[in-house]
């Protein structure tokens, strides 16, 4: 957070500070030393780093601005306390700031030497850019359906007996192709989450809310991962549906979910593996979990769970209740959940975890004054310890909470907390076979989103840190799991109304992305640092070279979809 001015870009006009920082100029005016504390505002009872100004001296250093920093004084010498010396402050990116230590134990307020730049202002112009790129092709072709409408009606000479000659002589057929069948609802929503997925993991042009929570919170980053789970979970349904109807075994399908799994764990070691070669790490150290072992686990057991308790044909049985149906049909499918959930929950908060507190989900580190420091994860960590060693998640700082102890997002016990986010898909998917009136799916649909949405604000009492169970993705919380539920229930909601119930959009170019995401997935891993999708940044990295070259790999993939979608190769585990 604080950090000595070692490169001098502070003492310069003419260098550059990196990105997301500032510079800082305390001036001590007593006579004898002083110490200077910060921590960031969101780190829970943290003490904060300690930097020694020596009697009358100036010292410039480096401060991190992605978050609003917590800055008081200590000085165990002085008769005056330093109680005034407290001050919380929200830095801006390569600003200048000035601060005084007055010898009568005050602080002046924190002042701007050098009005910093707006880092926000690339963020803008890209938004103005794509959105007038769309506005261009979006108008482009109504001109030109426009245009083919009136051609075709003014080039229509032959009467009817012409026409029902041609019609008998010559019957028209229908194509029907790969794209045309798919529900473009779905590849519009998949295809958000999978391009936002590979905007985010290229480092959305260094912004942070474009990148994980540093623990409880959550930012856009934290939406992809359960979106792209959710989604999954909505095929499944139709999935296992179609294939009982056409009389295939429950076996064979159980296997074929088995060997779709093991494809999505190998995709998931693979770009595991390339990390471990980039990094130049053993491979005693691959690391075993990740996003598609997690997507593998979570769609496993919701797949299992659809494909021994459901029915290929619907069945009537519940009267008065039949406005439940898609609940009650599969009552045994919610008792297998619910048991999951229970004891997924009974795991995180009543597990001893030696040298730790029991149910203690915090990160670790500076948390709760360093009592804490290697508790990180609480049980999930623990488990994932055992189970995994040194195939996990190596990360041993925190932003905000510095050195903690390894903690994999995407250990055992965080699957099997995913595997409700699957089931909120399945059930959305079940609403969607089950009831055929667009209304009616929406109503349910919108229903499923404020019910989640309420129980995940009960959970965490409407805020980021006072709640039982805060929002958190790296604990992938049960409170985590039903808010990004509630907006994925949202988000489809609005794209089946706008895509498949009033047709005012055909979802491009998302839907595009959406019909290969694995592939996309797999190909923006395997190709990190190589050209054109990446490249290496002249100078002192800014938001505008990240952000540039952020978008263009995205939209380069875009593009690969797109051309891909054309020639109808679809990809599929």
């Amino acid at each position: 957070m604080l950090t000595k001015n070692v490169s001098g870009a502070c003492f310069s006009d003419k260098k550059s500070l990196p990105i997301d920082t500032a510079c800082f100029s305390v001036l001590n005016q007593n006579k004898h030393p002083v110490t200077l504390f910060s921590s960031f505002y969101d780190c829970v009872l943290c003490d904060g780093d300690p930097i020694d100004i020596a009697a009358n001296e100036n010292l410039t250093i480096q401060i991190s601005t992605k978050y609003p920093l917590q800055i008081h004084c200590n000085d165990s010498k002085a008769t005056n306390s330093f109680q005034e010396c407290n001050q919380t402050f929200s830095f801006q990116q390569n600003g200048r700031y000035g601060w005084n230590i007055s010898e009568n134990g005050k602080c002046s307020e924190i002042y701007t030497l050098y009005e910093p730049f707006n880092p926000y202002l690339p963020l803008l112009a890209a938004l103005m850019v794509y959105f007038l790129g769309f506005l261009v092709l979006f108008t482009s072709r109504m001109i030109i359906n426009v245009v083919k409408t009136f051609i075709t009606r003014s080039t229509e000479v032959n009467d009817d007996l012409d026409r029902l000659q041609e019609t008998e002589s010559s019957p028209q057929l229908l194509t029907v192709s790969k794209t045309s069948m798919r529900q473009h609802a779905l590849d519009a929503f998949r295809g958000i989450a999978v391009l936002l997925m590979i905007f985010v993991n290229k480092g959305g042009g260094e912004y942070v809310f474009f990148n994980h929570a540093p623990w409880n919170g959550l930012t856009v980053a934290d939406l992809v991962l359960p979106w792209f789970a959710w989604s999954m979970g909505f095929t499944i349904v139709k999935s296992v549906r179609i294939h009982l109807r056409v009389s295939i075994s429950r076996t064979r399908l159980i296997l074929k979910q088995f060997r779709r799994a093991v494809l999505l764990i190998f995709c998931g070691l693979l770009i595991n593996s390339q990390h471990n070669f980039l990094h130049k790490t053993p491979l005693s150290e691959l690391r075993i979990p990740g996003v598609l072992q997690l997507l593998a686990f979570s769609y496993l057991i919701c797949s299992l769970v659809e494909t021994c308790c459901a029915s290929a044909q619907r069945t009537y049985q519940f009267r008065q209740f039949v406005f439940l149906q898609d609940i009650l049909e599969r009552w045994t499918q919610w008792i297998v959940i619910l048991v999951i959930i229970i004891f997924h929950t009974c795991i995180t908060f009543l597990l001893h975890v030696p040298g730790c507190p029991r149910g203690y989900i915090g990160p670790g580190g500076y948390h709760h004054h360093g009592e804490y420091m290697n508790c990180t994860g609480g049980a999930a960590a623990y488990i994932d310890k055992l189970i995994f060693g040194n195939h996990m998640y190596a990360k041993k700082t925190n932003l905000i909470y510095g050195p903690v102890s390894p903690h994999d997002p995407e250990g055992l016990i965080n699957s099997i907390s995913a595997t409700l986010i699957v089931f909120m898909g399945v059930q959305a998917g079940r609403i969607f076979v089950t009831y055929y009136q667009s209304n009616a799916r929406i109503i349910r649909w919108v229903a499923w989103f404020i019910i989640t949405g309420l129980m995940a604000g009960i959970l965490c009492n409407f805020s980021k840190e006072n709640g039982v169970i805060p929002v958190n993705k790296n604990m992938m919380s049960l409170s985590f799991v039903l808010c990004t539920s509630s907006f994925a229930f949202l988000l489809f909601s609005i794209l089946y109304y706008v895509i498949e119930y009033k047709k005012w959009w055909d979802g491009s170019p998302f839907i595009y992305a959406g019909a290969n995401p694995i592939l996309l997935y797999v190909g923006h891993y395997l190709t990190s640092g190589l050209f054109p999708f990446e490249w290496n940044i002249n100078g002192i990295p800014t938001h505008t070279s990240v952000l540039a070259m952020n978008l263009w790999t995205t939209t380069l993939w875009t593009v690969i979809a797109y051309i891909l979608y054309k020639k109808e190769i679809l990809i599929a585990i």
